[in-house]
């Protein structure tokens, strides 16, 4: 399968290079069967070496062609099937995915919720609680790059999935988060939107998959029962583990 512009150059110049030598091999067995003189059998083979080429390269090049966009296809596929079309997000499918494939990692999982939603709905509208989603959604993406798998779980409910080494920093950047979306006012179709968040974190500790998800959801409800408007975990999360013996910190 080809899967880029360079495997697609490739595969014409080895198929071009083929047909020409398959082309010219028999052109020779040909002339020196039916031998008449030297002049001919080098014209044939000129128009050979000319012919051959201009019929492979277009012929090769648009199967070349056809090859990657079937390739092309097939991710981008793959990719809308694990992305939330609303917020760009990963999706569900693709948050689950990201938890099996970590089965053996330490991970943290949280799980975030957009505050009295449904009421943001009521007096916006649903195009209005669309637009709240997606700005939220880059604010999540923006403040918590680099920490892991963030995706839309479905609603007003989005989780990272996170093995990053210092959870600290982690919680760091959830609670910048937090307060970047607590401290503005959004404009939506026309209005003043007042967005809140809450959170619930857990980090994995012998436990399966399930477990951590109920901890972290247990968490979230403790960040509801609270208050709302903060974030929650369902254990300390631990300090990342100190540097290495001899190793120098940077000037």
């Amino acid at each position: 399968m080809i899967r880029d512009r360079r495997e697609l150059r490739r595969y014409v110049a080895i198929g071009t290079l083929a047909a020409l030598a398959g082309a010219l091999a028999i052109d020779v067995a040909n002339q020196l069967s039916f031998f008449i003189s030297w002049e001919v059998a080098l014209r044939s083979w000129l128009v050979t070496a000319l012919v051959a080429p201009a019929l492979a390269v277009p012929l090769l090049g648009f199967l070349a062609r056809s090859h990657l966009a079937l390739w092309e296809g097939k991710q981008e596929m793959a990719r809308l099937s694990r992305t939330d079309s609303l917020t760009g997000l990963a999706n569900r499918r693709a948050l689950m995915e990201a938890a099996e494939q970590g089965a053996v990692t330490a991970m943290v999982l949280v799980i975030i919720d957009i505050d009295r939603f449904k009421r943001i709905n009521d007096s916006l509208g649903h195009r209005g609680g669309d637009q709240v989603l997606r700005i939220v959604a880059q604010a999540l993406a923006e403040e918590l790059d680099g920490f892991g798998l963030l995706g839309r779980l479905g609603g007003e409910e989005f989780a990272l999935i996170s093995t990053h080494p210092d959870p600290a920093a982690l919680l760091a950047r959830l609670e910048a988060a937090r307060a970047r979306l607590a401290g503005q006012a959004i404009l939506v179709e026309g209005q003043a939107a007042s967005v809140t968040i809450s959170a619930g974190a857990a980090l994995r500790q012998a436990m399966s998959f399930d477990e951590l998800y109920s901890a972290a959801d247990r968490a979230l409800y403790q960040a509801k029962q609270g208050g709302r408007n903060r974030i929650c975990c369902a254990a300390p999360l631990p300090a990342p583990p100190p540097p290495a013996p001899g190793a120098s910190s940077a000037a």
